[in-house]
């Protein structure tokens, strides 16, 4: 590496480089020549006779410790690098030439943190040597899912040598608008602004810390900014600039913790989300992965017979379950997208039904990496390609690490098998809209305290982490092309300012949050709509909410005919009270309107449901009558002599449910019915026990 000739000597002796070590240096050089020329023993023999002139310079032993390495010397070069930390421990190079050594044994995050020692101890003015070092953070920050230090540590490097074009273009391609990474994390942050009614003293602490920060040393302004929250710790801005240094530090839990303090303090919706993206960016890093959302789960597996599993894979993708394989034949590597199996009852149905991803894989000749954000779902994969492979594969490691942002939208997808890409894409955005509106909905997440987002919204302090959760989201969605509009999402979660409804604008029902469903007058709503609203609120988990318009619909002389699922919502809830006359009274009233509206079509799930809420009732012989007068009525039905014996044993009358599970595994062999019959087996078992 070139050394400034006016920076201060990276022996330590305090003296510039110029008038103490550069003669020295010429020697040095001359060995590396020798070395570079293939003359190994010459350039270390010359090197030797270099320490033994010098025995107390730690630069000569640090250089000869590199060109140890250079000849595959590691063990030699480590205790030559030894002797020079006994003269100088704070020699720069040294922490430098150590890191390499790390690097090169894979050691990242150790090698990570070797380098950024270096920085600390060169000379401000070795900027040559400080922009290389700032490069070789940036490649280790990236290889840890660390982006937004990488960042940092590029723009250090260009500010440090602006005349180096490479790094330059290293900015423009990871982080530029081609990026592979979500805007929150590749985007360039700066320190927000003290606010304009700061007291004097306050500015000036403020200027110090960004002028710490403006000297490249991270250090400095993390500890800078840590004094000013000190001072004031109501400092929304303070805090977000704390955890900024932090996160350009690389420093991921104190960045989170000091970010999580500002989104709390901010009034800014605006601000509140960059700040909380930005905590879902980091949460992303290599160490970060008990405090993360999105952790991906991978098994490495050797091939005993890579032609074998090839074969394996040309099955899956003749049963359709291989999806955008793509073979780089100069690298040797395959790549490739495996689905999960789609029940159907015939091949039509399957060819029509758009699969979810199961697994990402990729080969590289003798080996193979399956990865998954699910981790139930990769190991259902794993015992798959198991049993497929047998003696193909050998042995299979797993483990966790941090989500490639690429990889957070693959539990949202379907994949479409429809011919026209209009098709596709309406079943794209309709599968996204599932796994967000029903089942993300509805998770409990880390980011918000393991509560659920649909519960996290109705709280302060959670819905102001949720606006950044649902903006890294739909950043990652617009990384991946997914066509899904995250104001649905914000309106079903109340995150959208001003959301009620114009009057000349349509009810936009099912993009709706709980809150806004509630605050609906019934009698504004058309039959459909009311219908809608219901089912929105049974989606959204809202049972109680559910009901309101259950028991409006029920009402309703022109709603549809059927209305035995609002009828049957509304005896849940009474249930739910330890109402059971009250849900008697509703089957009662279901019943009559099922006969008046739809031809009485509904009566056998009525009377079903009779019977088992006079079983929890206590009232077991009436209950028994109800169920023998049904099954008189509809013999051929097997489901409801199941659900008669099930109740039976849930009101701990054995006897009773072994009859009628008996009568049913009778009627399932004559009807042959395989997976009736082993339900009765089952009932049976349970009865005589």
């Amino acid at each position: 590496m070139a050394l400034d000739p006016y920076a201060s000597c990276p022996c330590g002796s305090g003296k510039k480089f110029k008038w103490c070590c550069q003669p020295i240096h010429a020697d040095i050089s001359k060995a590396f020549s020798q070395d570079a020329e293939g003359q190994h023993e010459a350039a270390l023999k010359a090197m030797d006779a270099i320490a033994a002139a010098h025995p107390g310079n730690p630069e000569v032993w640090g250089r000869r410790a590199q060109l140890l390495f250079q000849l595959d010397k590691a063990d030699e070069a480590e205790k030559s690098l030894d002797k020079a930390f006994e003269l100088n421990p704070n020699y720069p190079f040294g922490y430098l030439l150590q890191g390499n050594f790390r690097k090169y044994e894979g050691e990242i995050a150790g090698a990570l943190v070797l380098f950024r020692k270096a920085v600390n101890l060169y000379d401000p003015e070795a900027k040559s040597v400080l922009g290389q070092l700032q490069a070789m953070i940036a490649d280790c920050e990236l290889k840890l899912n660390r982006p937004v230090a990488a960042r940092a540590a590029i723009q250090l490097a260009i500010r440090l040598v602006p005349t180096i074009e490479d790094y330059r273009q290293a900015l423009e391609q990871i982080f530029g608008d081609q990026s592979a990474l979500p805007l929150s994390a590749r985007k360039e942050y700066t320190f927000r602004a003290l606010p304009a009614q700061a007291l004097p003293e306050r500015k000036a602490s403020w200027d110090r810390a960004l002028g710490a920060a403006a000297t490249g040393k991270l250090a400095d302004a993390t500890a800078a900014f840590a004094q000013l929250v000190k001072a004031d710790e109501s400092d929304a801005c303070a805090w977000f600039n704390l955890g900024l240094a932090h996160a350009w530090e690389g420093n991921h839990p104190a960045a989170l913790e000091a970010l999580d303090r500002s989104v709390l303090l901010e009034s800014d919706d605006v601000r509140i989300a960059e700040a909380g993206a930005l905590c879902e960016v980091l949460r992303c890093g290599q160490g970060m992965e008990d405090q993360s959302d999105h952790v991906s789960h991978f098994a490495v597996m050797g091939l005993q017979d890579p032609q074998g599993f090839v074969n394996i894979l040309g099955e899956l993708e003749k049963e359709r379950r291989l999806f955008g394989v793509q073979v780089r034949k100069e690298e040797g590597v395959l790549s490739a997208m495996v689905l999960e199996k789609v029940p159907a009852l015939t091949p039509e149905m399957a060819a029509s039904a758009s699969p979810k991803l199961a697994a990402n894989l990729m080969m590289a000749g003798p080996v193979v990496r399956l990865w998954n954000l699910d981790k139930s779902t990769l190991d259902r994969v794993i015992a798959e390609i198991r049993e497929r492979a047998g003696a193909a594969i050998g042995a299979i490691e797993q483990a966790r690490g941090p989500a490639h942002f690429t990889d957070i939208t693959g539990e949202w997808l379907v994949i479409p098998t429809a011919t026209s890409e209009e098709e596709s894409r309406r079943k794209l955005e309709e599968g996204c809209a599932r796994f967000l509106e029903e089942t993300w909905l509805h998770r409990p997440l880390i980011a918000l305290n393991r509560i659920a987002p649909i519960d996290a919204a109705g709280h302060a302090d959670l819905r102001k982490k949720l606006l950044g959760v649902v903006q890294f989201l739909e950043e990652c969605g617009a990384l991946a092309g997914i066509p899904y509009d995250f104001q649905r999402l914000r309106g079903k979660l109340g995150l959208m300012a001003g959301q009620a409804a114009s009057a000349d604008k349509p009810l936009d029902l099912a993009a709706r949050g709980a809150a806004e469903l509630a605050a609906l007058a019934l009698d504004s709503l058309s039959d459909a709509q009311a219908e809608l609203a219901y089912q929105t609120a049974m989606k959204l988990d809202a049972r109680e909410l559910a009901g309101k318009f259950a028991r409006d619909l029920v009402a309703r002389p022109t709603a549809r005919p059927d209305r035995y699922p609002w009828y049957a919502h509304l005896v849940q809830l009474a249930l739910a009270e330890g109402q059971l006359d009250a849900a008697l009274e509703l089957l009662a009233a279901g019943e009559q309107a099922d006969a008046q509206h739809n031809e009485g079509k509904r009566q056998s799930d009525f009377e079903l449901r009779r019977g088992q809420v006079l079983a929890r009732k206590g009232d077991i012989d009436e209950a028994q009558a109800v169920f023998d007068r049904l099954i008189e009525r509809v013999p051929a039905e097997s489901r409801l002599r199941g659900a008669a014996a099930e109740t039976m044993l849930a009101a701990k009358q054995p006897a009773r449910a072994l009859r009628f599970a008996q009568d049913g595994l009778a009627l399932a062999r004559k009807q042959n019915n395989r997976d009736s019959e082993e339900h009765f087996k089952e009932l049976v078992a349970a009865a005589q026990r």
